[in-house]
């Protein structure tokens, strides 16, 4: 596949600290990434309502305190809850398809050696993050495996909801769509930052902040780098899968 070349469309608001165009072009306004931030947070929070609801009267029904199948639905339908404001204030106002918001064809080699490449760094600093926490018997994320169900069937619903659908959604709303409107807005460097930031925090957990802002500057530098969020798809989808394998394995070697 030959490498893409970001939107040929106008750049009514250049880069604030660039003197360049930017490689990534997009139409979004200031207005629409703040609208869809807030909507985005809108529903995903409706989501995990619904799903803590439906838990709930799951459990009261049938008696079983951690569904497997549920759970993995409404994880899946909150990942998918990112795309709708990508698709109101993106796709369907400015009348764009969804290879504009990064899914678009790119350079093999180049996308997937620097992925590559992320990926081992993104390994080194969460290995060196989490031995930092060990001194304070803290960790970065809980064990989500288990929340899926357990054997096989739970590893798969866990790879399915966070290793195919989780890094699609997130790749799409946090760098096809809000990196590329800052891009335009601020230039390379703090949207990258900023996009990171966000990113962090959509994630709730204080601990895990640090390595998911650096996954989210690399996966910003990956976009910009190839003009498409396919390499960064990737990337995070073998991340989190390697995450759900590593946690079932642990659990084989500790009976």
């Amino acid at each position: 596949m030959l490498e893409q070349d970001a939107l040929n469309l106008p750049n009514e608001n250049p880069a604030a600290d660039t003197s360049e165009t930017p490689r990534i072009q997009v139409p979004w306004t200031r207005s629409d990434l703040i609208w869809a931030v807030v909507l985005g947070v809108l529903a995903v929070l409706m989501l995990i309502a619904l799903m803590t609801l439906a838990l709930t009267l799951y459990q009261m029904v049938i008696g079983i305190s951690k569904p497997a199948q549920p759970l993995a639905f409404f994880t899946v339908l909150a990942e998918l809850g990112l795309l709708f404001p990508v698709w109101l204030f993106g796709v369907y106002k400015y009348r764009l398809s969804w290879r504009d918001v990064g899914l678009r064809p790119f350079n093999v080699s180049r996308g997937l050696g620097l992925g590559c490449i992320f990926l081992l760094f993104a390994f080194a600093f969460n290995f060196i993050w989490s031995l930092l926490l060990s001194l304070f018997e803290l960790r970065a994320q809980p064990d989500m495996l288990p929340l899926f169900g357990k054997g096989i069937a739970g590893l798969l619903l866990a790879i399915l909801a966070g290793g195919v659908v989780a890094p699609i959604a997130e790749e799409i709303f946090f760098r096809g769509y809000l990196f590329a409107g800052l891009y335009k807005l601020l230039g390379l460097r703090r949207a990258a930052v900023l996009s990171a930031a966000l990113f962090a925090l959509a994630h709730i957990l204080p601990t895990s902040w640090p390595p998911i802002f650096v996954l989210g500057l690399l996966f910003a530098l990956l976009y910009e780098q190839t003009g498409s969020i396919w390499p960064g798809v990737i990337v995070h989808a073998a991340m989190n899968t390697l995450a759900f394998l590593f946690a079932y394995l642990s659990q084989w070697i500790s009976i």
